[in-house]
C-alpha cells in the first residue's frame, strides 16, 4: 500500500530493532573449537614435545650381565606461531551524534561492531578449512593437520618424511560416500580408546550420510528428533540445550557428525578434539586493550552469542588521525593447533 504524504511526512516508519544477516554461512565446527578454546600463556613460539619413535635399548638382563645404557633419541618438537586477523568499526563522528536522542531505534556504534564481529569469525571460519601454515601468512586449520604429506609434507615445521607419525590419514578420489569409507577413516585415525569425537563435512554429503542411515533416522530421529550438536558437546533435542544453538547432527559410532556450510566442497574431516584446539592469545594486558568488548551499552558478542573466547580482543576507541571519526579494532590472535595428526582424518573427492 502506498500512503500519501499526508501521513508520510507526520509518521515516522517502524525498525525492526536488530539487523539480520543474510550473507554469512554456519560454522559449526568454529563454533566448537571456540567454544572450547585454550590460551596461548606466554611466547613467541608455542613448542609441542612429541615422541616419534619408541626407545629400542633395555631388554632382560641374565645374571651378571650387563645393563644397557645406550640413549636413544625419541622426542621432537613441533613448533606454531601465533596469527592475527583483524578488522575495523568506524564511525564517523556526525553519524555518532544523529543516532542519539528519542530518533535513535537501534544503537549504531553496538550493531556496526557486532556486525564487524560476525564478520572476523566468518573470516576466521574460512581459516580454519583453508589455513596453510605459511608463517606470517595464515593460520593452521585441519586441512594440513589431517594430511599424510600428500598436500603438506611439513607440519608443525617438522617433515611428515621424515617422522612419520606426523601424517593424519587422507584419502582422495572417494566417490560416492560409502559406510565402507568411513569404516577405513575411522579405524585408521582410532587409537587404543582415542578416537574421533566429530565428524564434519558439507550439507550434500550430511544427507548422503543420511540417505544411508534412512532405516534409523526413520525409526529413531523422526520420532524424536536430531540430536543437537552444541559449541561444548550434544543434546539430545532442540529443547535439551536451553536456549543454546544448536545443530542437527547424526552419529557415527559414537561421533557426532555435523552439516557446516564452511567446509571445503567435497570433503569430510575426522576430527578428534582432544588433540585439535584453537589456542587464543589474549592482548588484554597490553596497554589500550579491553578485556571486556563493551561498545556504548551493549557487549560484544562471540560467535553465535556465546562468551567471549580466548583469542578475541578488542582494542577500544581510538580517534583517527586524519578523520573525523572514532576507530575501533576487532582481533582474533592465535592459532589452530593439533597436537597429535594421526588422530586427524580426510576424505576428499566425495561425490554425495
Amino acid at each position: 500500500m502506498e500512503f500519501s504524504g499526508t501521513v508520510t511526512s507526520i509518521t515516522r516508519e517502524s525498525i525492526v530493532p536488530s539487523v539480520s544477516d543474510t550473507i554469512l554461512k554456519g560454522n559449526v565446527f568454529l563454533l566448537r573449537i571456540l567454544g572450547k578454546s585454550k590460551s596461548w600463556r606466554s611466547g613467541y613460539r608455542m613448542d609441542v614435545p612429541v615422541k616419534y619413535q619408541k626407545s629400542t635399548t633395555g631388554g632382560i638382563v641374565e645374571v651378571g650381565g650387563t645393563l644397557d645404557t645406550t640413549r636413544n633419541e625419541t622426542r621432537i618438537k613441533m613448533s606454531f606461531e601465533p596469527q592475527r586477523i583483524h578488522k575495523p568499526i568506524v564511525v564517523d563522528d556526525i553519524e555518532q551524534a544523529v543516532n542519539k536522542g528519542d530518533a535513535q531505534v537501534v544503537e549504531l556504534l553496538a550493531t556496526e561492531a557486532d556486525s564487524i564481529a560476525q564478520d572476523l569469525v566468518d573470516d576466521l571460519g574460512g581459516y580454519l578449512y583453508t589455513g596453510t601454515g605459511a608463517t606470517g601468512l595464515s593460520f593452521d586449520s585441519i586441512l594440513n593437520a589431517a594430511d599424510d604429506s600428500t598436500n603438506y609434507s611439513t607440519y608443525g615445521a617438522q617433515a611428515r618424511g621424515t617422522y612419520t607419525s606426523l601424517k593424519g590419514y587422507y584419502a582422495a578420489s572417494i566417490g560416492a560416500l560409502a559406510l565402507a569409507d568411513l569404516r577405513t577413516l575411522s579405524n585408521t585415525v582410532t587409537i587404543g580408546s582415542k578416537k574421533p569425537s566429530l565428524l564434519v563435512t558439507t550439507p550434500s554429503i550430511w544427507s548422503a550420510y543420511e540417505a544411508l542411515l534412512t532405516p534409523t533416522v526413520r525409526a529413531g530421529y523422526q520420532v524424536n528428533g536430531y540430536p543437537q550438536i552444541g559449541r561444548t558437546g550434544m543434546a539430545p533435542s532442540q529443547q535439551a540445550l536451553k536456549g543454546d544453538i544448536g545443530f542437527d547432527g547424526l552419529w557415527w559410532r559414537g561421533a557426532l557428525m555435523a552439516k557446516d556450510d564452511k567446509c571445503t566442497s567435497q570433503k569430510l574431516f575426522a576430527v578428534n578434539e582432544d588433540t585439535f584446539s584453537f589456542y587464543g592469545l589474549d592482548l588484554s594486558g597490553v596497554k589500550g586493550y579491553e578485556k571486556i568488548n563493551v561498545t556504548g551499552t551493549k557487549v560484544v558478542d562471540g560467535p553465535q552469542g556465546m562468551p567471549i573466547p580466548k583469542g578475541f580482543n578488542y582494542s577500544g576507541l581510538l580517534r583517527g588521525v586524519n578523520q573525523p571519526a572514532v576507530v575501533g579494532h576487532l582481533y582474533y590472535v592465535g592459532n589452530f593447533i593439533c597436537t597429535n595428526p594421526r588422530y586427524q582424518g580426510q576424505l576428499t573427492g566425495i561425490t554425495d
